[in-house]
């Protein structure tokens, strides 16, 4: 009891998106050795990072948050439409014996669910801090101020997080449908002497 109150997050549990995370960094592996990708979590944590320092570093206020703000905000309601089609595939696993019991496939659509989740979650937020830059820089004259730059780097870190974990979970849950329907061979190009046509008989 008392270890467990000693590690209780201060967030409430339904606010958490811990678990979603934790299970995101834990799942994330290569396609053919199953090893852990740190390359691809190196490249998805560190380039928004990157993004952020040279926002701030160079002072760069972004210009056009309205214009992206849309686009964002729609976003992230459609990846919450595509986590229910992640659910819908995960039961159609679970109703068929051999894929069941495939850990493989099970660690796959769990890092696309969970990748999912993040990014709708950080496409609400890259939403509102899109609309509080519009907010605070389309006033006519305004003076640059350093929580503009704040924002900016803020709003452009998770756009980019968000750009890649939209391209990272795609390809992840084409790999799923590959390995679930496709025995994970995708389409392969024609050898040689597919493309080499066939004589008839008479030889014409």
């Amino acid at each position: 009891m008392g270890r467990e109150a000693a590690v209780r997050s201060p967030i409430p549990d339904r606010f958490s998106l811990w678990p979603a995370l934790r299970d995101y960094l834990q799942l994330v592996r290569k396609f053919k050795t199953n090893k852990r990708d740190w390359w691809a979590l190196t490249v998805l944590f560190g380039l928004p990072l990157l993004v952020v320092i040279a926002t701030i570093r160079l002072k760069f206020v972004f210009p056009a948050p309205v214009a992206m703000l849309p686009a964002v905000a729609l976003l992230a309601g459609v990846l919450l439409a595509a986590a229910g089609q992640v659910v819908t595939l995960r039961a159609r696993i679970a109703d068929s014996l051999t894929l069941s019991l495939d850990d493989r496939v099970r660690a796959h659509v769990r890092e696309t669910m969970s990748g999912v989740v993040l990014a709708a979650a950080a496409a609400f937020i890259d939403a509102l801090l899109l609309g509080a830059l519009a907010a605070s820089t389309q006033q006519v004259g305004y003076e640059l101020r350093w929580w503009h730059v704040a924002l900016s780097a803020a709003t452009l870190g998770v756009t980019a997080y968000l750009s890649l974990m939209f391209i990272a979970t795609a390809r992840r849950l084409y790999a799923t449908y590959l390995e679930v329907f496709e025995k994970g061979a995708p389409v392969r190009p024609p050898s040689k002497a597919e493309k080499q046509p066939v004589s008839s008989p008479n030889g014409s």
